[in-house]
């Protein structure tokens, strides 16, 4: 699987412990700056740090249709930016489409997930 920690709808799986997934190259990530703790001398150390660290991590379970979409997207925004701002990746998308989500709250009605789609006028 390719962009991040999305996993595809299927069989259950058993638990399996992974270990923390590799930093990815210094120059691929957006830089933030953070405000560290103040010194004791009073003065307060900024650093820069990847924006994928400030992110929390959260597992989603997605169909296969929307993982070719989501990763067929990354590919072709990367293309076309031909290296200017930053690496956009499958979970870049992920946010934004969340965030539009969010934009929409108010219209979200219904006790599952296709009466939540209707309620967005999302049709199959």
């Amino acid at each position: 699987m390719l962009g991040g920690d999305i996993a595809v709808a299927g069989p259950a799986a058993p638990p399996v412990e992974k270990a923390a997934p590799a930093a990815p190259p210094a120059a691929a990530a957006a830089p933030v700056s953070v405000q560290a703790t103040p010194h004791a001398a009073g003065s307060q150390d900024v650093r820069s740090v990847p924006r994928w660290l400030t992110y929390e991590r959260k597992e989603t379970r997605i169909r296969p249709d929307q993982l070719e979409w989501v990763e067929a997207q990354r590919k072709e925004l990367n293309q076309r930016r031909q290296g200017a701002g930053e690496r956009l990746t499958d979970n870049t998308l992920i946010r934004v489409a969340l965030d539009l989500l969010i934009k929409h709250q108010g219209e979200l009605q219904g006790v599952t997930e296709d009466q939540l789609r209707q309620s967005l006028g999302l049709t199959d």
